[in-house]
C-alpha cells in the first residue's frame, strides 16, 4: 500500500497530539509506505513558527518519496472541485489537488479532513483504535 499523508495528519503527528495517529503513521513510515507532495510540504512550512519546528518538519519529510504534480493533476483537481460543488460540497482546490495525485498514483489518502469523504473513488485510510 502507498499512502499519501495529508497535512492534517502530519500536524497531529509532529505536535504529538494524537496517539492513534502517531502509532498508525509510525507503522506506515516503518513499512516505507508513506509518500508526500509539494502542497503538504508548503502547508507544513507555513505553520512552522520556530527554527526547531522547521527542522523537525524537514527531517520528517526529507526521506519520503515525493510525488510531482503535472498539468493533468491540476485539471483533475478543478474537475473534482466542480463535481463536488454540483453535489453541494464545497471542496478546497488544494484538497482536490492532493486527491487528484492520489487517484493518479492509486494511493490511499490518510487524512483527518472529512471533506475528502466527498471525493468519489478516493481510497481513504481511517485508523481505528486497536
Amino acid at each position: 500500500m502507498t499512502v499519501l499523508v495529508d497535512t492534517s495528519v502530519w500536524i497531529e503527528y509532529l505536535e504529538r497530539n494524537n496517539p492513534l495517529v502517531e502509532d498508525k503513521l509510525d507503522d506506515l513510515l516503518l513499512r516505507g509506505e508513506v509518500v508526500s507532495a509539494g502542497l503538504v510540504l508548503a502547508e507544513l512550512r507555513q505553520g512552522c513558527t520556530t527554527k526547531v519546528q522547521l527542522q523537525v518538519m524537514i527531517e520528517a519529510m526529507q526521506p519520503l518519496p515525493y510525488l510531482e504534480v503535472n498539468r493533468d493533476d491540476w485539471l483533475r483537481a478543478g474537475e473534482i472541485a466542480a463535481e463536488g460543488g454540483r453535489r453541494g460540497h464545497r471542496l478546497a482546490v488544494g484538497d482536490c489537488l492532493l486527491a487528484a495525485i492520489a487517484l493518479r498514483e492509486k494511493c490511499t489518502m490518510f487524512t483527518l479532513d472529512r471533506d475528502f469523504e466527498h471525493i468519489p473513488g478516493l481510497d481513504l485510510y481511517r485508523p481505528k483504535p486497536s
